[in-house]
């Protein structure tokens, strides 16, 4: 995506201050546009008595549900031409852009709901149409430098439910929360991670309870790296000194239920955050709470918990700066986690969750306007995101693999095996829109190599299923294995000819050219030595490495059978396991032992064309050197 920014500046102090109408500031966007002078156009009163009143979800007495969203929208409509007066022309935005990167100050501009614009149609400006995007996102300058962080790959999600049994400030009941909903989506985006160790779930704790849990986390060098929280807001008031209120969040409370109950405060929030080391602070926090970014006091600079949060130094933090509904809250979790963890961009996240909220408004009411997120994008951020991609989608082919070769062994429904099909051909998609975006940007060809040898992998281990399918029900699908097969080696074949030191795409290309066509040409020879060299010299920087010598096995099971070959590939085998419990990794050894076991089990039956004076058909060897690379850790 094509980003521009946009900043505010004045020339006071920018952590406090309380908005008022005809304020004067500098704006600027892009890196090259001069600073035009726009005025504030609103008062802090005025938009909390009139749009904040309006962006409630309680009923309003002798009012209509009918009226009352009617003027709802005459509210959101008024601001929206109002924000627009204070903003830059949507005329002088590139085409191109499709990012609008806002930043401001913390105080008095975090209360204008910038993301309530609508254009000439009474359309949301940041909402997708006609296939094109326009994503809004906040920042503000810190005093210190950024540190920049990297997109976890493994994610270690906290999630936190939690609803006080005390009233709140209205003397009523809180709520119910719908945890199960959260949970099941978090855990249906993390279905190919080990759940069990990368997901905590806190039910109902107080504060304190959270605070220990992340902290402990800390300490143990396995800090969380998303933190879910799913709670009310509540209005905290202080009677003796009026001037002094904010929303906080409404964690449970271990204090007597006769004693009034007090929420958590942004400061105590920002308390914790601070108090880590920069290395271990979440990447992501997700406030699911009413008014979580409402900056009702802006005499208080940094009182509302996103913004707090974002001020610790925590790189994206989503919240709400109006109420927000429950469904609102389910779908925003359920998108957005199913997407973050396939390694999407987060700006077009974002973007299609705000256009469903709007799409679907009125079953989400104006969640739309509600859901707001200060972000830092490291300068590196597309190509981050591609490196994520790739690895990500290599980690949910390995997860099928294991997982459904497992459940799969126990299942008699068809229904189950067309089931992972479909997963691996949703990989194969998303893989083949990502290296069309890449495909001609010489700056992305090391994960243009990655992505071409992954959708290799994707189409073999889619006909693996097919081969297992045909075993179980008798399928007679041996067309669409072979269609497969050829699929993954022209892709492996591809990443080859871009590189030839890629030494992992040679080996693939050879042995579905072996497999599938038997004899080598001459040029598929020059293929072996270059696959032979580029792993030997890997080997040479890097006495302990591993995969090099799973590459070596396999190209000796490629040649003549002979006990010098034999002998070879043995000892290749024992380093290749040695190097792996040294670096305490199993999945060389797994990798290359389910590669083995294809060339025993798949791979020499009717249809196939492993030539008999090739080790690779040696049933007996094969076996050997299975034993050598032993499945599991034992």
């Amino acid at each position: 995506m094509q980003s521009d920014n946009i900043e505010y500046i004045r020339f006071d102090d920018l952590e406090t201050g309380i908005l008022m109408g005809g304020k004067p500031y500098l704006l600027t966007h892009g890196k090259q546009n001069s600073f035009t002078e726009v005025r504030t156009p609103m008062s802090q009163m005025e938009l909390l008595n009139e749009l904040g009143k309006r962006l409630r979800y309680e009923p309003e007495p002798g009012i209509s549900a009918e009226e009352q969203e009617a003027e709802k929208w005459a509210a959101i409509k008024k601001f929206s031409d109002r924000i627009h007066k204070f903003f830059i022309p949507f005329k002088d935005v590139d085409p191109e852009t499709t990012h609008l990167e806002i930043f401001l100050n913390p105080s008095e501009l975090g209360l204008i709901p910038f993301e309530l614009m609508l254009d000439e149609n009474e359309l949301p400006r940041f909402i997708k149409k006609d296939d094109s995007q326009l994503v809004l996102t906040r920042n503000f300058r810190r005093n210190s430098a950024w540190q920049g962080r990297d997109i976890p790959l493994d994610p270690r999600v906290l999630f936190v439910h939690t609803r006080p049994i005390h009233k709140n400030y209205l003397n009523l009941p809180f709520p119910n929360v719908p945890f199960e909903k959260h949970e099941s989506a978090i855990r249906f985006a993390m279905k190919h991670m080990d759940i069990d160790e990368q997901l905590t779930v806190l039910p109902n704790p107080s504060f304190e309870t959270v605070k220990a849990a992340i902290k402990k986390a800390a300490k143990e060098e396995k800090p969380y790296t998303h933190i879910h929280i799913l709670a009310h807001g509540s209005l905290l008031l202080d009677f003796d000194n009026p001037a002094n209120f904010e929303y906080g969040i409404a964690f449970y409370s271990e204090a007597p239920l006769e004693e009034p109950y007090k929420a958590t405060s942004a400061l105590e929030i920002r308390s914790l955050f601070d108090s880590m080391k920069p290395e271990h602070l979440p990447y992501m926090v997700n406030y699911m709470i009413c008014d979580g970014a409402n900056f009702t006091n802006g005499f208080k600079p940094d009182r509302n918990p996103v913004q707090s949060t974002f001020s610790a130094g925590i790189p994206i933090v989503i919240g709400s700066q109006f109420p927000l509904s429950m469904n609102g809250s389910n779908l925003i979790t359920k998108d957005l986690y199913k997407r973050l963890f396939k390694g999407d961009d987060l700006r077009e996240i974002l973007g299609d969750i705000r256009t469903r909220l709007f799409s679907e408004k009125q079953e989400f009411g104006h969640d739309w306007v509600s859901l707001v997120t200060y972000c830092e994008f490291p300068v590196d951020y597309e190509f981050s995101i591609l490196k994520q991609k790739t690895l990500l989608h290599l980690s949910i082919l390995n997860a099928i693999r294991d997982g459904a070769g497992e459940d799969l062994k126990a299942s008699d429904d068809l229904d189950d095996f067309i089931e992972v099909q479909v997963e691996i051909e949703n990989t194969i998609a998303a893989l083949s829109k990502q290296i069309l975006a890449i495909q001609n940007d010489p700056s992305t060809e090391s994960d243009l190599l990655e992505s071409s040898g992954l959708m290799g992998s994707a189409y073999k281990r889619l006909a693996e299923f097919l081969w297992k399918e045909a075993i179980k029900f008798g399928s007679d699908n041996d067309a669409k294995q072979r269609e497969h097969l050829e699929s993954a080696m022209t892709w492996y074949k591809r990443a080859a000819n871009r590189n030839q030191s890629h030494h992992w795409s040679l080996i693939q290309y050879l042995s579905l050219k072996t497999v599938l066509e038997g004899d080598f040409t001459e040029l598929d020879m020059d293929y072996w030595h270059a696959a032979r060299s580029a792993a030997l010299f890997e080997i040479s920087q890097d006495k302990n490495s591993i995969w090099p010598y799973g590459t070596l096995i396999e190209l000796y099971l490629l040649s003549p059978n002979s006990d010098k070959a034999k002998k070879t590939i043995l000892s290749y085998a024992t380093t290749l396991v040695k190097n792996a419990k040294l670096k305490q990794t199993m999945e060389p050894i797994k990798s290359t032992n389910l590669q083995l076991v294809r060339y025993k089990d798949w791979w020499q039956q009717d249809g196939f064309m492993i030539p008999k004076l090739l080790l690779a058909a040696d049933q007996d060897f094969l076996k050997k050197v299975l034993n050598v690379l032993p499945y599991k850790d034992t």
